[in-house]
């Protein structure tokens, strides 16, 4: 994923011109000045050559200022955005990578994963020196942090150490 943001000012329709997949996540007004009359901004979209334009959301000046969304768009969409109002309007989202980039992604993540699972699992801790753990009990943090390659922590006395 790759972060994506575009401002559109008023009455500016806006092509998308995207080469990959686009996930639009919000939309917020942006007042640089507030408005005297505060009137609502309102965004819109069409695709390809349908003229037809289908609302998303409308902002308002101190009433409703960004509004989250899940707006999906791909190249083969030839997607436009509108908007109507006084103020211009950010909206933010990602760009998902190819196929490609994505596997090798995964395959770091996942190789990622896997070294700090075998590090969690680690063989159960020897009991310390004089004692036995009780059965089904968890060995001291020392212990345990020494498995794991960590500096022990030392446990608090207990007034029966004495």
């Amino acid at each position: 994923m790759a972060f994506w943001g575009l401002e559109i000012l008023p009455g500016k329709p806006m092509p998308l011109n995207l080469t990959r997949r686009l996930v639009v996540k919000q939309a917020a007004l942006v007042v640089s000045k507030p408005a005297k009359k505060t009137e609502p901004c309102v965004l819109s979209v069409s695709v390809a050559e349908d003229e037809q334009r289908y609302v998303v959301c409308r902002l308002h000046e101190g009433v409703l200022e960004q509004c989250p969304m899940e707006l999906p768009f791909s190249p083969g969409d030839e997607a436009q955005v509108h908007l109507s109002g006084g103020h211009a309007v950010h909206l933010t989202g990602f760009l998902e990578l190819d196929h490609e980039d994505d596997t090798e992604d995964m395959d770091g993540e996942l190789d990622e994963l896997d070294e700090e699972s075998s590090d969690e699992v680690a063989a159960p801790a020897p009991a310390p020196a004089g004692k036995k753990p009780a059965p089904g009990k968890a060995a001291p943090a020392a212990a345990t942090s020494a498995a794991k390659g960590k500096k022990p922590v030392p446990e608090p006395m207990n007034e029966s150490d004495d």
